[in-house]
C-alpha cells in the first residue's frame, strides 16, 4: 500500500493553501494601504504564514497515526477483516468517514463468511449422514452376496466381479467420508504412538481384495517395527488410497510378479528434523515426468489415468491434503514403466502435533 507522507498529506490539503496564497496578498495589501510599516506588514504576514504552517504539521502529526497503522495492518493481516476491531477510532473527520466505511464491509464480509460457513457445515454433516445411510444397503448387499456365493459354487466368476464392484463402491463411499471430514480433522484426530507394522496390516487387510482381484502381493520391508505419533484410522485411510492407486496400475505382466512394498527408515537422527519415512511403493506402470510433478493435484489422472476409465484423480488428492492437516509430509518418486512411491514423513518429535 503507498506509505501516508508529509506531500502526500500537503497534496490533500492543496485547496486550502491555494486560498492561503491570496489571502496573505490581502493582507499585506491591506495593511500596506493603512500607512503600517514596512517591517511590521512584513512580520504579520509571516506570523500568519507560519501559523498556517504549524497548523498543518500538527493536522499531519494527528492523522498520521491513524493512516500509517492502517496501512501497516493492511500490508501484514491474513485476513483484512479484521481491520476494523484493530484499530482505534481516528477522531477526525476523514478518518472517521474511512473507519466507517471499513467497519460496513467488514461486518458485511464477515456475514457473508458465516453465511457460507454454514452452507458448508450443512453439506458436511449431509455428506456424512449420506455416506453412513449407504453403507448400510452396502453391507446388507456384500452379506447377501456371501451367502450366495456359498450357495451357487459353480457362478462363483460372476459373483466374485459382483463382491468386487461392492468394494469399489465402498472405496468410493469411505472416500466421500474422509472428504467431508478433512476440514475439520481436528474433531475426530486422537494422537497416539502406534508401530508402522500395525498399522500397515490393517490398511493391508482392508484391502484386500482388491490387492487379490489386482493380484498384487504385499511385502514388508525393513523398519516397519517404528513407532509414530498418528492417528492410526487417517493413516489407515491414506494407505488405503495408495494401495489402491497401486492396485489400479499393476501390471500383471510384471518380472516377478506385481508388488507393493513397504519399508521404513530414520531420517536425519538425532537432528531437529529427525523423522520416521515410511515408503510405499509398487513395480507397476509409473508416471511419466511430466505428470509426476501433479500427482497430487485435484482430478488430476494423467495420461496412465485415462487409460484407465475408472480412476478419479481423487485419491492422492486427498492424501496430500489430509497429511497437510495432520503434520506429515508426503512425496511422490516414479519411473515410468519401472513403478510408483510415495513416501510419508513423521515428525519424531510428539509436541509437533500440538503447536
Amino acid at each position: 500500500m503507498p506509505r501516508f507522507t508529509f506531500w502526500a498529506h500537503l497534496r490533500s490539503r492543496a485547496a486550502a493553501l491555494g486560498v492561503l496564497v491570496p489571502l496573505e496578498l490581502l493582507l499585506y495589501l491591506v495593511l500596506s494601504v493603512t500607512a503600517t510599516s514596512a517591517d511590521l506588514t512584513i512580520l504579520v504576514c509571516v506570523l500568519v504564514a507560519g501559523a498556517a504552517v504549524l497548523a498543518l504539521v500538527l493536522d499531519f502529526l494527528r492523522v498520521r497515526r491513524f493512516w500509517e497503522g492502517l496501512s501497516d495492518l493492511a500490508e501484514s493481516l491474513d485476513n483484512p477483516r479484521l481491520l476494523p476491531s484493530l484499530i482505534k477510532e481516528p477522531g477526525f473527520s476523514e478518518g472517521d468517514v474511512a473507519y466507517a466505511a471499513l467497519d460496513s464491509v467488514a461486518r458485511s464480509a464477515n456475514e457473508e463468511v458465516a453465511e457460507y460457513r454454514r452452507h458448508v457445515d450443512d453439506y458436511r454433516a449431509y455428506v456424512e449422514t449420506w455416506v453412513h445411510e449407504a453403507k448400510s444397503p452396502l453391507a446388507a448387499a456384500r452379506l447377501t452376496l456371501e451367502n450366495l456365493e456359498v450357495e451357487a459354487a459353480a457362478d462363483s466368476t460372476r459373483l466374485r466381479a459382483l463382491g468386487d464392484e461392492l468394494s469399489r463402491v465402498e472405496g468410493y463411499v469411505e472416500q466421500a467420508l474422509f472428504y467431508a471430514r478433512s476440514e475439520t480433522v481436528e474433531c475426530d484426530y486422537l494422537v497416539r504412538g502406534h508401530v508402522l507394522q500395525d498399522v500397515v496390516n490393517s490398511a493391508v487387510r482392508a484391502n484386500a481384495s482388491l490387492l487379490i482381484g489386482a493380484h498384487v502381493m504385499p511385502q514388508f520391508g525393513e523398519g516397519l517395527g517404528l513407532e509414530v505419533f498418528t492417528d492410526d484410522k487417517w493413516l489407515g485411510f491414506m494407505l488405503g488410497q495408495v494401495l489402491q492407486n497401486s492396485a489400479r496400475y499393476a501390471r500383471l505382466d510384471a518380472e516377478g510378479g506385481s508388488r507393493v512394498t513397504f519399508r521404513a527408515r530414520l531420517v536425519d537422527e538425532g537432528l531437529a528434523e529427525e523423522r520416521v519415512e515410511l515408503t510405499v511403493a509398487d513395480n507397476g506402470c509409473g508416471v511419466s515426468a511430466a505428470d509426476l510433478p501433479r500427482v497430487f493435484e485435484r482430478g488430476f489422472t494423467g495420461e496412465n489415468g485415462r487409460n484407465h476409465k475408472r480412476s478419479t484423480g481423487l485419491g492422492l488428492w486427498l492424501v496430500a491434503r489430509l497429511a497437510a492437516k495432520m503434520g506429515i509430509s508426503v512425496r511422490a518418486d516414479s519411473r515410468e514403466g519401472e513403478g510408483f512411491s510415495v513416501a510419508l514423513s513423521f515428525p519424531a518429535n510428539k509436541m509437533h502435533y500440538f503447536d
